[in-house]
């Protein structure tokens, strides 16, 4: 029976990239299909017709662009530049073609899954991205326009029903009968990724099919090592040199050579050359310098088959180690990469690494993913004015391309759904969706790590899918009753509905448990499991039919069915039942499952339980939002009715082992088994998670409070260590250098987190120096990331954004090394802002002083909620003598890594080799010109371990490798650190207290970072040794102090050192309250405006209140 419907196409944004979706234009037995042009200046087109177009095969094309801005790359009509969207259309519904492939790859007939359906194309995406307001629109005429179903593959980050415009779109499609069919994602394989969970909504997850392509790697010396790519070229066997990236950088631009990113590269030395790569990347880095080929080495290759500009191939670490290896081992080193191969993979199908998973960061019980569909290596149409691979340069033109991500699964589904409503037009969403899920092929736990929680009820099904024999029907009123119980209030709700709805002040908790063809339970860690599930079927196959209840479940769970036997007697008839599971679990996910078997129908819903899951919410502590506004505009919003405040997002500076042992703090100390609960938030340049102070061999699952999540990218992934990351960039353009991710590519953030809670590992050290344990303060407490510094550097609304998550995240405490040019007032300051609304939450914010001393007032973190951390030294010190030509030798400070074998070089007076660049600094302008080693003179030496001093009056030298030694006088305030007064409240003393922040801090460092960050050092290393506030500030647990001696007296130190041991048993406590706090402001002379710049709320200043303040 063919499909005499339409379906209606939102396409996607393949791998968090911007891609436009447009339409889709072809032939179909001899007829031609014809789109007339949009009108000039028109931002969203009619439908186009002409003639008897409704009757041809695109039937609908529209574009949407709510702001009326279009990039000048943009085309302003429904026409894909990107073929993404011409991809997923013909994936649906496509033509059958036959010899169609990707320059002989894939070879065979491509048709899509309802050849004779329609389509509808509405275009949302543009260069630079998708906006709600044209999201909304498209639905909005879609529904108008009478589309059958709907497919829609754009995805964010999880938010909450009412403010995700997918949702909020699909629940209006829904009470039109119309089902919107949404991919799951492509953040995985982490858990609580996915971005599209509404229970209205089919959400699809992406498998394999049974082909795979693999591309060899052929040197010089005959070894063959297998990666993965889709390389079309075919370099007839020809050998080229090879040449490591990192030995190539661009000197011209801040790239670092090694990833291999665009730009980073110099064209000099890697034309007509293949380049070794430490990281996947698109290829554009090779491409436009020239190179011949790439080779690029990674975790996981076979999660990631794509084209790229050149030929190229994606190889696991241990291979491209050993290439690495080979061009070490010659001087001459040579290789090839040979045409891709493709053939059969065994093991399909099973669920794509890169696609997201459950659970529900919303409704934890109601399972999503649904179900999953092919989306890996998927052949279908291609718009040829879009290159093969990502790249603007690649001028290779094709009809049809191969791609994947859960963008190609989705048209898969919605496919088979439209099949279905051609036999059942009357079919309710939920019924198809019911369908779909229910006569899935079951898929394995043990292929997929995640379990349901990647593939839903398993694979899809087509053939089986028209014939489910029962279904389980929802209606819009049960989704309302569904939101009112999860605690929507009237407001919320209406913003789904957009009608009249309302939640009574009494809800049944048994709305919660929607007739979902599926059973999903989340339980706390070790708690015993009671729990009924409550169901009701529609027979949909014989009229007179008896079902029994097939349940599969694991050992110590028992799962019963009441009824277990359901007898039909017609059509359309309703039956219900209950399960019940009691028992408890051993794993973090169980899986199990319920048949209903009548001989000819098995009705197969899954049935998952997990312990502890991560669950997520974008229920902010505080709301606000950042936007690029006039000096007028931001006066004009200042004074509307509902604003607290506006202020400019102004830019902040990072405040940049044997610590704890100096501090009588051994690793032997007792300790709680609490502290493996405790979550430390580090707001800082992101993290290193390779690192092995960051391995999460034998922690647990993350605590039972835990709500935040991990946007894994760059190949980044959590762990039960690391159990959240997240990064704010509020509108910037990125670095080239820099990872869209919480992957630090600076070190400072890495250091830092190992400083607090990094793990003990033993034989740690800076090439030998400072060798011994590294470890963090609490080495088994759990580590939530976010990100919000940049190459340009850390501002205001990252900074409020990062608070605003992490309050409600649920972490313990927050540490910040982030810190103003100047000190600002309470109310014109984000970080006292942001702790302002943790301390009122129960979160303390440590802060570090800053490292402008040692002037006085020069401290930029003093609010009086949180705690300001000033730097002194450790008993370590690192010695590096100058040997003169004369036999002098002469002793500074400098961690000196070099070996110059005690050869002596010509000396040079600075002042007489004037160099034309800026004052030189660190050694930099040296390097530059290929001197062979610094020495400065600098004042009061020993606060600063980077210099050298002594002038040097003789023509040669030596600079001998730095040694370790004991510094007799430590603990002092360094000088560097930041003094008080505090410059706004004389009455109230910072800094707080003194930690270890000077003399070396071994902790652990980025891997994409060199040891000194400066350009030309191609040193890369684990560990690192750094002072600044910044590594003070993360002594954070401990919350007393003890009184030290120190020259700059209390506004140096304040209370004195921290004693790690005395702190958990002060003996009393100073406690103070919100209230404190706020009336402390009113007494500072706040006026109420002033006053909710700070709090956010309705507080407001008495004469009262003002005296109780003083």
């Amino acid at each position: 029976m063919p499909l005499q419907g339409t379906i209606n196409l939102l396409q996607e944004i393949v791998f968090h990239l911007a891609y436009s979706l447009y339409c889709v234009y072809g032939q179909q037995e001899g007829r031609d299909f014809h789109i007339i042009p949009l009108h000039k200046h028109a931002t969203r087109s009619h439908w186009q017709k002409r003639g008897d177009a409704y009757r041809s095969k695109i039937i609908g094309a529209k574009y949407y662009r709510s702001d009326g801005i279009f990039e000048e790359e943009d085309i302003k009509s429904p026409r894909d530049s990107e073929g993404h969207g011409t991809h997923v259309a013909s994936t649906a519904a496509g033509n059958i073609v036959s010899m169609a492939s990707l320059e002989g790859f894939g070879l065979g007939t491509a048709r899509g899954g309802v050849p004779s359906a329609r389509i509808a194309m509405y275009k949302v995406c543009w260069l630079n991205g998708c906006s709600d307001a044209d999201i909304l629109a498209a639905f909005d005429d879609a529904i108008a326009d009478g589309v059958d179903i709907i497919s829609i593959s754009i995805g964010g980050y999880p938010k909450n029903y009412f403010t995700d415009p997918i949702a909020i779109g699909a629940f209006h499609a829904m009470r039109n009968g119309i089902l919107t069919s949404a991919s799951a994602g492509n953040s995985g394989p982490g858990p609580a990724t996915i971005s599209n969970f509404s229970p209205w909504s089919l959400s699809v997850a992406a498998s394999t099919i049974d082909r795979k392509f693999s591309t060899e790697v052929q040197l010089g010396n005959n070894k063959i090592y297998e990666g993965t790519s889709i390389n079309t070229f075919n370099l007839k066997n020809d050998m080229y040199p090879i040449i490591y990236s990192g030995e190539a950088p661009n000197t011209t631009s801040e790239f670092n050579s090694r990833y291999c990113q665009k730009y980073s590269l110099d064209q000099n030395l890697v034309k007509g050359k293949i380049v070794l790569c430490d990281a996947l990347s698109d290829g554009s880095g090779p491409f436009l310098a020239g190179a011949v080929g790439a080779v690029m080495q990674g975790r996981n290759p076979n999660s990631q088959t794509m084209a790229f500009p050149l030929p190229a191939s994606y190889l696991s670490f241990a291979n491209g180690g050993k290439i690495r290896t080979y061009l070490n081992s010659t001087r001459s080193p040579t290789a090839t990469i040979l045409r891709s191969n493709e053939s059969k993979d065994t093991l399909a199908p099973y669920i794509a690494p890169f696609s997201s998973r459950g659970p529900n960061p919303a409704a934890h019980n109601i399972l999503k993913p649904d179900l999953a569909a092919p989306g890996v290596n998927i052949l279908a149409a291609w718009s040829p004015i879009s290159p093969i691979s990502s790249v603007e340069s690649d001028k290779r033109s094709t009809s049809y391309n191969i791609i994947s991500g859960t963008s190609m699964a989705c048209p898969h589904a919605i496919a088979v759904a439209a099949y279905i409503k051609s036999f059942h037009p009357t079919w309710s969403p939920a019924s198809i969706r019911s369908a779909l899920m229910t006569t899935a092929n079951p898929m394995s736990a043990e292929k997929n790590p995640g379990a349901e929680f990647a593939y839903g009820a398993g694979n899809i099904n087509p053939l089986k899918a028209p014939n489910p024999g029962l279904v389980y029907d929802i209606d819009a009123l049960d989704y309302i009753k569904f939101l009112c119980a999860q605690g929507y209030n009237t407001k919320l709700l209406q913003h789904v509905t957009g009608d009249k709805s309302s939640c009574s002040k009494e809800t049944d908790e048994k709305s919660l448990d929607l007739n979902y063809p599926s059973f999903a339970l989340s339980i706390p860690l070790s708690n015993s499991i009671s729990h009924v599930f409550n169901r009701t079927v529609t027979n949909v196959g014989s009229s007179t039919s008896t079902y029994k209840a097939i349940v599969t479940s694991p050992h110590g769970l028992s799962i019963k069915v009441n009824p277990n036997v359901l007898s039909f007697t017609s059509l359309k008839q309703k039956l219900s039942f209950a399960l019940t599971i009691e028992g408890t679990i051993e794993k973090q996910i169980v899986s199990a499952s319920l048949t209903w078997d009548d001989g000819t129908f098995q009705v197969r819903s899954p049935i998952v339980v997990d312990m502890d899951s991560l669950l997520y919410s974008y229920t902010k502590s505080f709301n606000g939002f950042v936007a690029k506004l006039t000096k007028e505009e931001a006066q004009k919003l200042a004074g509307m009715e509902g604003i607290v405040s506006v202020f400019p997002n102004e830019k902040k500076l990072l405040h940049k082992t044997r610590s704890w042992d100096f501090m009588g703090f051994p690793k032997s100390v007792k300790r709680t088994t609490f502290e493996s609960e405790v979550i430390i938030k580090m707001i800082d340049t992101g993290i290193w998670p390779e690192s092995e102070s960051f391995n999460d061999e034998g922690f647990g699952p993350p605590p039972k409070g835990w709500k935040g999540i991990c946007q894994e990218s760059s190949h980044f992934t959590c762990n039960n260590k690391i159990i959240g990351a997240q990064y704010h960039h509020s509108g910037r353009k990125l670095g080239a250098s820099e990872f869209a991710s919480p992957r630090d590519s600076v070190g400072h953030g890495s250091h830092t987190a190992s400083v607090a809670a990094g793990n003990i590992v033993s034989g740690a050290s800076l090439l030998g120096l400072g060798t011994g344990t590294a470890r963090g303060g609490v080495p088994s407490a759990r580590i939530a990331i976010y990100k919000i510094c940049w190459s340009d550097g850390c501002f205001a609304a990252d900074i409020l954004a990062a608070f605003d998550d992490a309050i409600n995240d649920g972490v313990d405490i927050i540490s910040l090394s982030v810190g103003g040019f100047s000190p600002l007032d309470y109310f014109k300051d984000s970080i006292a802002i942001g702790a302002f609304h943790a301390m009122r939450n129960g979160l303390l914010t440590s802060t570090s002083a800053g490292n402008s001393g040692p002037s006085p007032a020069t401290i930029t973190n003093f609010s009086p909620w949180s705690r300001s951390v000033a730097a002194s030294t450790i008993d370590r010190k690192f010695v590096a003598k100058v040997k003169l030509g004369d036999g002098e030798l002469y002793e500074g400070l400098s961690i000196n890594t070099f070996e110059l074998q005690k050869k002596k070089f010509p000396v040079v007076y600075g002042g007489d080799a004037t160099n034309t660049k800026e004052e030189i600094t660190n050694g930099e302008g040296t390097l530059d010109v290929g001197a062979v080693d610094t020495m400065m003179q600098v004042k009061n030496y020993n606060d600063s371990s980077r210099y050298f001093i002594k002038p040097l009056l003789i023509p040669k030298a030596t600079i001998q490798k730095s040694i370790e030694e004991r510094d007799e006088l430590a603990p002092y305030v360094v000088s560097f650190s930041s003094r008080g007064p505090n410059p706004i409240t004389s009455g109230i003393l910072n800094p707080d207290l003194a930690a270890p922040g000077a003399d070396n801090i071994l902790a652990a460092w980025s891997e994409a970072a060199t040891m000194t960050s400066i350009d030309g050092d191609k040193r890369v290393v684990p560990y690192n040794i750094i002072s600044g506030t910044s590594m003070a500030c993360h002594m954070q647990l401990q919350q007393l102090f003890i009184v030290d001696t120190n020259t700059d007296a209390e506004f140096a130190y304040r209370a004195g050192h921290i004693n790690p041991l005395r702190a958990v048993n002060p003996g009393l406590v100073y406690d103070a309250e919100e209230v404190v706090y706020v009336n402390f402001l009113c007494g500072q002379g706040y006026s109420n405006k002033s006053l909710r710049l700070v709090t956010g709320d309705n507080s407001s200043c008495s004469q009262a209140t003002k005296m109780l303040g003083i």
